[in-house]
């Protein structure tokens, strides 16, 4: 029989590691490694050795005799996490222009810079905001100069 591969060899042992609270539970060596595959999916889809003990553990019948291998894998098996999904790159809503860096919404250059439009920034309120802001740092400041003010600046 050839030696076991790495992947095998690590999901063996941490199937043992995973049943070794529970004394009912004790497979042997070559059906640990006939088991190994399903763990090693489960080790795949993200699953810690608790989520394997949640799964395995949990509810076993008080005798549990020769069935403990077809236990094991009738668990692994129909508990099996949800594959994680492949994620996919964020898809940006606009790109750049080329010449001045604006937002566009297709790759290549802005209207203003193709002569098809002059360039338009709106900014409304900007000043009477600014100014209303200043004004009230301003005045915080002053009191927190007053005589008796708790706040030192």
């Amino acid at each position: 029989m050839a030696a076991p591969d790495e992947q095998v060899r690590e999901a063996v042992a941490t199937l043992f590691r995973v049943i070794r609270p529970e004394p009912r539970l004790r497979p042997g060596q070559a059906e640990a490694e006939e088991l190994a595959p399903l763990v090693a999916q489960w080790l795949e889809r993200g699953a810690t050795q608790a989520d394997l003990a949640q799964a395995l553990l949990p509810g076993l019948p008080a005798p549990v005799h020769s069935a403990v291998a077809a236990v094991l894998r009738y668990r692994l098996e129909h508990k099996l996490p949800p594959a994680q999904p492949v994620a996919r790159p964020a898809v940006a809503r606009y790109t750049e222009c080329a010449k001045c860096h604006d937002p566009v919404p297709q790759p290549g250059i802005c209207q203003a810079r193709a002569g098809l439009g002059a360039r338009t920034v709106t900014v409304s309120g900007g000043g009477s905001v600014t100014r209303s802001g200043a004004a009230r740092a301003r005045q915080a400041l002053r009191s927190a100069r007053a005589p008796g003010s708790s706040l030192r600046v």
